[in-house]
């Protein structure tokens, strides 16, 4: 089955080089009509540095496609509906965000300040909440629409010189999970594009002879697919780069219970720790409620006396 884009309208947020290049020509290539979106700052999001969204849009032209620029902040409430007002008047639809404007300033957390942290929460977090927003009633009266946001396995594991972007790109997760559960039901999915490639953001973060598995393009399927109206997966993180491609979910361990409320002290709490970290029959879980779940049931039938 050969996925295209005929007649729809997809909106890339950072689009202007990397990733969000990459993900911007291929939709034009499979047919899509075509927002790019660009401030054209620096890899710090702090200042002016060309016009990258225009060249992609020049060479989406070039190649017979169609697109349109857009150098609004998203962040910026405003700017975030005007682009998707870009999107409606010109073509009458938006059948596809991708959220993957950001930046990165290469940090420890002690490293880090208030304005680093605030940085990229503001591009990352508010840039994919304000966009989403903005796009979301157009797809809840066309009874469709696939938002993909793009968070990190920096936020998933860590990275020792990157507190503040992982901080934000978990805060993405959380953001996806949310939206999911309101998803439900109304045409929209909404997922996670985990990437790992060779772009400004990671110079010299992979060995040389590793540089044809690391190209942006080869993340882009990944983002294809989730954008594809045929894919009715939702609130999935996928992580692909070099080559590979798996699914990221966060799991519980069984745990523990007392049964005795009176019971519990710190030092017994400690004394079973193991059986805390234990993973054997660790659990997936579709929302918070769910999460605690076995908890609850176990107490309603505790306060039944069964």
């Amino acid at each position: 089955m050969t996925i295209r884009f005929d007649g729809q309208v997809a909106i890339v947020t950072g689009a202007g080089r990397g990733l969000g290049r990459a993900h911007a020509m291929e939709f034009a290539r499979r047919g899509a009509k075509v927002v790019v979106n660009d401030r054209g700052l620096t890899l710090r999001g702090d200042a002016p540095e060309g016009d990258p969204a225009g060249e992609v849009v020049a060479a989406i032209l070039a190649e017979g496609g169609e697109a349109i620029v857009d150098h609004g902040d998203v962040a910026d409430a405003a700017d975030a509906e005007r682009l998707a007002a870009v999107a409606i008047d010109r073509w009458g639809r938006i059948d596809v965000l991708v959220n993957n404007a950001g930046n990165i300033r290469h940090l420890t957390f002690s490293g880090s300040s208030v304005e680093d942290l605030a940085s990229h929460l503001n591009i990352h977090v508010l840039g994919s909440f304000q966009v989403s927003r903005a796009v979301w009633r157009h797809m809840i009266a066309a009874g469709q629409g696939r938002i993909v946001l793009t968070t990190s396995q920096v936020g998933l594991y860590g990275q020792l010189d990157a507190a503040a972007y992982g901080a934000a790109k978990m805060g993405i997760i959380g953001l996806m999970h949310g939206m999911k559960l309101e998803a439900a039901g109304t045409g929209i999915v909404v997922n996670c594009v985990s990437p790992f490639a060779l772009t400004r953001m990671a110079p010299g973060a992979f060995p040389r002879e590793m540089t044809d598995f690391m190209t942006p393009e080869l993340v882009t399927p990944a983002v294809i697919i989730l954008s594809s109206a045929d894919c009715t997966l939702n609130g999935e993180v996928i992580i692909a780069g070099g080559t590979h491609f798996a699914a990221a979910r966060s799991v519980e361990t069984r745990g523990i219970d007392f049964d005795d409320p009176a019971s519990i002290t710190a030092e017994a709490v400690a004394a079973r720790l193991p059986e805390i970290l234990d993973r054997t029959g660790a659990h997936f879980y579709d929302d918070a409620l769910g999460a605690v779940g076995v908890t609850f049931e176990r107490l309603g039938k505790r306060a039944a006396g069964q």
